[in-house]
């Protein structure tokens, strides 16, 4: 037996001891949170107003600070106390459309199913140009030999026509008991997080992947580009109008930048081979601004009720921008509202909570985890320092940001030491979640900021549903796809996992450095 496996034994001793002891108040409060998270829930109401009425909350813009303000009075008529902004970001610029129209008017007239991305620059009014199909957007070196003096007042198609799923395929997929088994008894973890610093800086390089392309273009005088990526939704009719990271103040501006729905790609795509020349008609009106003060995560906490412990801190997050074409009810407005819920059900229950209990919703996830980041910084010092006394503060970071599908159980993020915590609070939880613990790491969200720090992280394993296939930075991310009932069954699992993780008497154990 290793020294590992048997402090992982004496911590799941230690703490199946404590829940014996609790057994009789614990029972108590499950069925209290229980009660009012299935009896009185707010979170469908919520989610729909934060979504139908202020709708998408891309980075910088005015949207989302008007989005911020609301969730943070919402928050604050709850219970939350202490609800703040923090700043992230000094040189985020704001983008906002005004309107857009997108016709083809050749060779005969159909209205096209389009989006503009993010950042992109107004039309000088309406345009008509005929449009040249550039297959491959990658080989940026044949494009300058082959379309140098071709494109002036042209509009580019870029990109493949993808193959489209048949509309018999399944695209609704929720975990199978097999498959729980199988992450549950991975034995290490398969993905291995890049340190923070360096994979921050590889999304300078990687998130510009288009910027010589559109300079390249622009300066040759196209109109505008409309783009088809392979990795676009296979799902007919869905189309990605994400994905463009040129948010800082000094970043290009690009061209009339659209994505449009693979059918219609492909429609005209195929008219060319055919030697037909399509010619659009279109319009876009959008406006940069720089206004830092929508740069803001929003902060709040319940203050724990214990002498001692009230100064240590269980932190729960989720990030709370999102793109532009759609309300981002799936990524990740119903993971916020679904945080706040479990407060509010926490407080209206007359929970005690020995631990504080602070939340934050972030702001630029989407680019580069900049909310998450910077509260870090602020608070447990620069990425490339070691961690400062306040982080060993922090008893965990929980995460909520893969979807709007039921909570199956959480990923360990390579702490197995955590494993006993985790195990207590799931074992009273057997009617709501089979409470699967896996070793894995899994990557892409904000908890890998906090884990950067050494403070236990973790991300919540969830069904995926359709997120990955219908709504996940697509123009389809609307409320259709929240399933009510999982809405309320999570809210009641994050409650009732904040109030075991607030009042065990130990910190949740660090990973081994």
């Amino acid at each position: 037996m290793n020294y590992q496996n048997t402090i992982s034994l004496f911590l799941s001793a230690f703490v199946c001891a404590f829940g014996l002891s609790q057994a009789g108040s614990s029972k108590e409060q499950l069925a209290a949170i229980r009660s009012e998270g299935f009896g009185n829930s707010q979170a469908y109401d919520i989610l729909s107003e934060l979504t139908d009425v202020y709708g998408q909350r891309l980075t910088g813009s005015r949207e989302y600070l008007a989005a911020a303000v609301w969730m943070s009075e919402k928050m604050k008529s709850v219970g939350v106390q202490n609800v703040h902004f923090e700043n992230y970001c000094d040189n985020c610029r704001g983008w906002s459309i005004n309107g857009f129209n997108v016709e083809m008017i050749a060779p005969n007239y159909m209205s096209l199913s389009a989006y503009p991305l993010a950042m992109a620059e107004s039309t000088p009014g309406t345009v008509e140009g005929a449009v040249v199909h550039i297959n491959n957007m990658f080989d940026f070196k044949k494009i300058k030999q082959d379309y140098a003096g071709k494109l002036k007042g042209k509009i580019v198609f870029a990109g493949s026509v993808p193959h489209k799923k048949r509309l018999t395929d399944t695209i609704l997929d929720r975990y199978t008991d097999a498959e729980l088994l199988k992450m549950e008894g991975q034995l290490s973890p398969k993905e291995i997080p890049t340190p923070l610093p360096k994979l921050i800086k590889s999304w300078e390089t990687s998130d510009r992947w288009d910027q010589d392309f559109l300079e390249f273009v622009k300066e040759e005088g196209a109109l505008a580009v409309f783009r088809m990526l392979s990795k676009q939704s296979e799902v007919p009719g869905i189309f990605h109008p994400g994905g463009t990271y040129y948010y800082l103040e000094d970043d290009i501006k690009p061209l009339p930048y659209f994505t449009i729905a693979p059918e219609h790609f492909g429609r005209i795509a195929r008219a060319i081979e055919h030697k037909e020349t399509p010619r659009l008609r279109l319009n876009l009106e959008t406006v940069f601004y720089m206004e830092p003060q929508n740069n803001v995560n929003i902060v709040g906490e319940l203050t724990g009720t214990d002498s001692k412990l009230k100064s240590e801190t269980v932190l729960i997050g989720g990030h709370f921008d999102s793109w532009h074409a759609a309300t981002g009810a799936t990524d990740n407005a119903a993971s916020c509202v679904i945080l706040l819920e479990a407060l509010r059900i926490l407080k209206t229950a007359g929970i005690k909570l020995k631990r504080t209990v602070k939340i934050g919703l972030w702001g630029g996830e989407e680019q580069a985890f900049l909310g998450s980041v910077a509260y870090a910084e602020k608070h447990f010092g620069p990425l490339e320092s070691k961690p400062n006394a306040a982080s060993k503060k922090i008893s965990a970071y929980l995460n909520l940001d893969n979807g709007t599908g039921a909570i199956r159980g959480i990923y360990l993020q390579g702490n197995e030491l955590a494993r006993p915590t985790f195990e207590m609070a799931f074992s009273k939880l057997d009617a709501l979640t089979e409470g699967t613990l896996t070793i894995e790491n899994t990557l892409s969200t904000d908890h890998e900021t906090f884990d950067h720090y050494n403070i236990p992280a973790f991300q919540f394993i969830q069904d995926e549903l359709t997120y990955s296939t219908v709504t996940h930075h697509t123009n389809m991310d609307f409320i259709e796809y929240v399933p009510k009932e999982d809405l309320m069954k999570n809210a009641v699992i994050m409650a009732w996992t904040i109030y075991t993780l607030a009042n065990t008497p130990q910190k949740v154990p660090r990973k081994k450095n």
